[in-house]
C-alpha cells in the first residue's frame, strides 16, 4: 500500500504528502497521548502540530477560531500557508513552500530548519493573504519545535500575529521620521522668513517653498491615513473624471521638491492624453509611491522615465529605471514591512502599490527587473464606469 502521494512540482521545499490513510494513522498517534493533546490546547496563542511533510495534523482551539469556517474543518492534511490562506499557496500544484517565493518564508524556513536540526527555529514571515484571514497582508513570529512521541516524530509550530508591532514601526520609522524632516524644514523657512528681512524676490522663493512643505506634509499624513483605511477595508473609492496627462505631471512636480527627487530627473516619456474614470486621490497614490521607489533606486545625477497609455478600457503606466532588484528582494517585493532599502519597519511603497491598484482601483501591478532592462513596474487601471456599466449589463 503506497503510504505517500508524490507531486514533483516544486520549486523549493518537497510537496509530497502522505495519503490519507496514513495521514489519519498518524493523527490518531498523536491523540492517542492525552498529555501531548492538552499541552496543545494550553498553548497561549495559535498552534498546529504538524508531519515531516509539513502536513497539519491538529490546530488548536486558539487557532481553529482564526480560521476560515470553510477551513475549520478540513485542517488535517493541509499546509501552514494553505490554512492561512497565504496567496502563494495556490500557485503551485504542490502548494504550501513549493514556489520561488517560498524560499524567501520565514515560516518554512522555520519548520525545514526545525526538520533538519531536531532543535526549536524561530523566523519572521510575512505574507499576503486572500479571504477572511486578513486585509492583504500580514507579519508573524513563527516558532517550530522538534516533538518525538513513541515511534513517531513531530512538529510543533506556534505562530504568533505581529502584525501591530510591524504596523507601529512603520509609523515610528518611516511616516514619523518622514514628516519630522518635513516639519522641521518648515520651521527653517518660517525662521528665515521671521528674522533675515529677505529682499522681495527672496521672501517669495522662500513662501513658495514654504507652500511646498506644506503641500508635502499634508501629503504624507493623507497617504498614512489611507493606507490604515485600505488595510481595514474602510476606504471608500471616489470615481471621477481623471485627466491622465496632467495628474502624472502633478505627481512629478511634487516629488520634484521631495528629498528624493534632489539631484534626480524624471523624464516623462510618451505620456498619452486622454480622460479616465477612477478615483484621482487613489490613482495619484500609487503613481506616487511607484514613482517614489523608483527615484530611491536612482543614483544622483540619474533618471526615471513613466510613460503613459490610454485606450477605450484601460490606462497602462509604466516606470523605469536603471537599477536592477536582487532576486531574493524581487520574491518579497509586494510584502508589508519588507524593504529594497535596509531597516526593519521601512517599506511600505510596493506593498500600498498593489494593495491600492489591485483592491481599489480593480487594477494589476507587475514588474520586471534584469541587468539587461534595469527596472520597470507597469500598472494597468480599468475605466471603472466601463466596468460597473458592464457588471449592471
Amino acid at each position: 500500500m503506497n503510504t505517500r502521494l508524490t507531486v514533483n512540482d516544486t520549486a523549493f521545499a518537497s510537496a509530497t504528502r502522505l495519503e490519507p490513510d496514513r495521514l489519519q494513522a498518524q493523527r490518531d498517534a498523536f491523540l492517542a497521548d492525552t498529555t501531548a493533546v492538552a499541552l496543545l490546547e494550553a498553548m497561549p496563542g495559535a498552534a498546529m502540530i504538524l508531519n515531516r511533510h509539513r502536513q497539519v495534523l491538529l490546530a488548536n482551539q486558539q487557532l481553529r477560531e482564526t480560521l476560515d469556517p470553510a477551513d475549520a474543518d478540513r485542517v488535517v492534511g493541509m499546509r501552514p500557508g494553505e490554512l492561512l490562506q497565504c496567496v502563494r499557496a495556490s500557485e503551485r500544484p504542490g502548494g504550501c513552500g513549493t514556489t520561488h517565493a517560498c524560499s524567501q518564508c520565514g515560516a518554512v524556513g522555520a519548520i525545514l530548519e526545525c526538520l533538519s536540526t531536531r532543535k526549536r527555529s524561530t523566523h519572521e514571515c510575512r505574507i499576503r493573504t486572500s479571504g477572511r484571514m486578513g486585509v492583504g497582508a500580514m507579519d508573524l513570529r513563527v516558532h517550530a519545535s522538534w516533538l518525538p512521541i513513541r515511534d513517531q516524530e513531530y512538529v510543533v509550530v506556534a505562530v504568533e500575529d505581529i502584525s501591530g508591532e510591524k504596523r507601529r514601526a512603520v509609523l515610528e520609522r518611516t511616516f514619523f521620521h518622514d514628516l519630522l524632516n518635513t516639519c522641521a524644514g518648515l520651521q527653517g523657512l518660517a525662521e528665515m522668513l521671521a528674522s533675515e528681512q529677505p529682499d522681495l524676490e527672496t521672501e517669495t522663493s522662500l513662501k513658495q517653498d514654504l507652500t511646498r512643505l506644506s503641500s508635502l506634509a499634508v501629503e504624507q499624513i493623507q497617504s498614512q491615513r489611507q493606507l490604515l483605511a485600505a488595510e481595514q477595508g474602510a476606504l471608500g473609492v471616489q470615481v471621477g473624471r481623471v485627466d491622465v496627462a496632467e495628474l502624472i505631471a502633478s505627481q512629478v512636480s511634487l516629488l520634484r521638491h521631495h528629498p528624493v527627487g534632489q539631484g534626480r530627473h524624471v523624464e516623462l516619456e510618451n505620456v498619452r492624453k486622454g480622460t479616465l474614470h477612477t478615483d484621482p486621490s487613489l490613482l495619484g497614490r500609487v503613481l506616487t509611491n511607484l514613482l517614489k521607489n523608483a527615484l530611491e533606486a536612482t543614483p544622483d545625477g540619474g533618471t526615471v522615465s513613466v510613460s503613459a497609455e490610454l485606450d477605450s478600457d484601460d490606462l497602462t503606466v509604466s516606470v523605469h529605471n536603471e537599477g536592477v532588484i536582487p532576486q531574493p528582494v524581487q520574491l518579497q517585493i509586494f510584502q508589508r514591512s519588507f524593504s529594497t532599502k535596509g531597516g526593519e519597519g521601512r517599506g511600505v511603497g510596493t506593498y500600498s502599490v498593489k494593495l491600492l491598484t489591485e483592491r481599489y482601483l480593480k487594477g494589476d501591478v507587475q514588474f520586471v527587473s534584469n541587468d539587461r532592462l534595469g527596472t520597470l513596474f507597469v500598472i494597468v487601471i480599468p475605466d471603472l464606469a466601463r466596468v460597473e456599466h458592464r457588471l449592471a449589463a
